[in-house]
């Protein structure tokens, strides 16, 4: 969603928006970390729009450790157990949707179960979380490239993910709470987003048209058991919303 409003608002607000390449590997190396810094420095310096922004899968990468200056990083978070959810079913409608594939990829084998409840009863790896597992969930890409920052429910994960955020994130969009995501947005980096309520609710037609028409719902079996499991990353999440809740709160009355 919030690549689709960009797309939509650099014309008018008078910046370039840039897709960077191979959007697959989120967890890089120092090299690849130090590639990636390299290519948005050039891409910048190719310009001809006073301002950029960028876009990719990719966890929080610190710019000043290779010499450059820190971007003003975004995000968009959602429910933890909505968006492995969606991750489930999504695999199952469009594998790799839209997205170009990239040099020595394989696609994965074809899943197993078509439900997230068969799925858990069956405690496949796909549906199963353990502490002290890596997952690329929610938290890595905040806390960075460190291992232990995608260990499921690591405590100093979560607080250097939080930390990073204080320090980095003018604002976290939470996609439950779209029109607060959106007003803060417009009033915290106006460069990027003047204009942004307007164009959501009366320009796009189909705001949401990334959305899986087939997926179920989520049972509550399902959900307590996940939300269980995902401990931390509801404590990330629901810090994360109040965050939002406070700067929407704090916001001037137009």
């Amino acid at each position: 969603m919030l690549v689709l409003l960009l797309q939509w608002l650099q014309a008018r607000n008078g910046f370039r928006h840039m897709r960077l390449k191979n959007t697959v590997k989120r967890y890089l190396t120092f090299d690849q970390q130090a590639a990636l810094v390299e290519e948005i420095g050039e891409r910048v310096q190719e310009s001809t729009e006073p301002r950029v922004s960028f876009d990719r899968h990719v966890y929080f990468t610190n710019f000043t450790s290779y010499g450059f200056k820190m971007p003003i990083y975004l995000n968009l978070v959602r429910d933890p157990v909505e968006k492995m959810a969606s991750r489930f079913y999504y695999a199952r409608a469009t594998p790799r949707p839209g997205a170009a594939t990239p040099p020595g990829y394989t696609s994965p084998a074809p899943p197993h179960y078509t439900s997230l409840e068969e799925c858990l009863r069956y405690q496949d790896p796909e549906c199963t979380f353990l502490t002290g597992h890596h997952y690329d969930l929610t938290i890595p890409y905040f806390c960075g490239h460190e291992d232990f920052c995608r260990e499921l429910n690591n405590e100093a994960a979560l607080s250097l993910a939080k930390r990073r955020v204080e320090a980095w994130y003018p604002v976290v969009g939470v996609l439950e709470k779209v029109n607060a995501t959106l007003a803060v947005l417009q009033h915290h980096l106006p460069h990027y987003f003047a204009g942004v309520l307007d164009l959501y609710h009366n320009d796009l037609l189909a705001p949401h048209y990334n959305r899986n028409q087939q997926r179920p719902p989520t049972s509550p079996e399902v959900e307590a058991a996940l939300k269980t499991n995902l401990s931390l990353e509801y404590d990330f999440y629901n810090y994360l919303k109040q965050r939002l809740g406070k700067q929407f709160q704090e916001l001037p009355v137009t």
